[in-house]
């Protein structure tokens, strides 16, 4: 009977499948951290897009975030109220009107990073609900 409960046991364990973690080197995870259904669905509503940004390097988040926060009410396009950040992993996202380009937007974002040593990637954007790849 011990034998049988111990491979039963060893069986169950076996299978089992090991709890998961998002580290944050991928870009889903990036887009993951500053995904706000929220957000998604007015963007959708109004036919505008929705721009996922990755951010590297070895830069304060608080600093970061409060420089990108400034930048987001001066870039034209960006929708207001819809940028999100993430510290870990570092990234952020927002709405775009139709009219504008996420590669021009992600520029101005970088040129409001200036001094600072971050590197800003755009990620993905979302279209009608769905995931593109911009590069």
């Amino acid at each position: 009977m011990k034998h049988l409960l111990a491979t039963i046991v060893i069986a169950v364990a076996t299978g089992a499948p090991a709890p998961s973690r998002a580290c944050g080197a991928c870009d889903e995870d990036k887009v993951a951290a500053t995904y706000d259904h929220t957000v998604i669905a007015a963007a959708m509503a109004r036919h505008e897009r929705v721009v996922f940004v990755a951010v590297d390097g070895p830069v304060s988040g608080e600093k970061l975030a409060a420089r990108i926060a400034a930048a987001a009410v001066r870039i034209r396009g960006i929708q207001r109220g819809t940028l999100r950040t993430s510290v870990s992993p570092p990234a952020f996202s927002f709405a775009l009107d139709a009219a504008h380009k996420p590669g021009a937007a992600v520029a101005r974002f970088r040129e409001a990073v200036g001094d600072l040593p971050a590197q800003l990637t755009l990620v993905r954007v979302m279209r009608n609900g769905e995931l593109i790849d911009p590069r």
